[in-house]
């Protein structure tokens, strides 16, 4: 699955996530009650699945919901709700979709930029912190780390100060509640390891200075993130 021309839920989904609120509100949905599918909801409200799923991660931020994985999304007890808290209540929150999309299209530059640019020290380094991913396969906040400093490695290489304040501003992006609370549902082991092998990948169209090839692994390496997006089975 490619991100690029796939259908973007942009700030729609907070319409979308006051929608299902009110219902949820108004008794339409009882505490304990299983919301429809995605798909149902994407098509009675007419929006893509996408941005029902941006809503829905909103919701859960404000304890309307709870998405269990394989499970469905579950009302959970009004006492609990808090709906001034998380992402509705930051109108200009851009949600995981959005990042990803983005982080498609500039990081998949940076990397083509860098192929053309990158010295033996950057590629010496670059190696040092895809072997340190490796190592913390079991050490979740050590893996993080080096994986955004991977990225942003990348950027430096690129040699263009704009793209690398763009890949930082992109990478902090990702501290968004909404983003953590779809991030911290895809941390299984398998897609850490994968993360390993895909940098892997990005890395050797580096050393070979193909700035083509190095695009094309930095694109399929965030539309893995993005089929897992898609994968919750909500």
């Amino acid at each position: 699955m490619s991100l690029i021309g796939l259908p973007t839920g942009g700030r729609r989904y907070l319409g979308i996530a006051k929608d299902i609120a009110d219902r949820i509100d108004s008794g339409e949905y009882a505490a304990g009650d299983r919301l429809p599918p995605e798909r149902e909801l994407a098509a009675q409200l007419e929006v893509s699945r996408t941005t029902v799923r941006e809503a829905l991660l909103a919701l859960e931020i404000q304890r309307y919901v709870e998405i269990r994985v394989s499970s469905g999304v579950f009302v959970l007890p009004a006492a609990g709700r808090d709906p001034d808290r998380g992402a509705l209540a930051e109108q200009d929150a851009a949600g995981p979709w959005e990042v990803l999309e983005a982080r498609r299209l500039i990081e998949g530059y940076s990397a083509y930029t860098a192929a053309q640019r990158i010295d033996d020290a950057q590629l010496a380094e670059m190696e040092r912190c895809s072997e340190r991913m490796a190592d913390a396969l079991d050490d979740i906040p050590r893996f993080d780390a080096a994986d955004a400093e991977f990225h942003l490695q990348i950027a430096a290489a690129s040699g263009n100060a704009v793209i690398e304040s763009y890949v930082g501003h992109l990478w902090k992006m990702r501290q968004s509640a909404m983003w953590e609370i779809w991030y911290d549902k895809t941390r299984q082991r398998k897609n850490r390891v994968r993360s390993v092998e895909d940098h892997s990948v990005i890395l050797r169209a580096l050393q070979r200075r193909l700035p083509d090839a190095a695009q094309t692994a930095m694109r399929a390496h965030l539309d893995v993130l993005a089929e897992r997006f898609f994968q919750l089975n909500l």
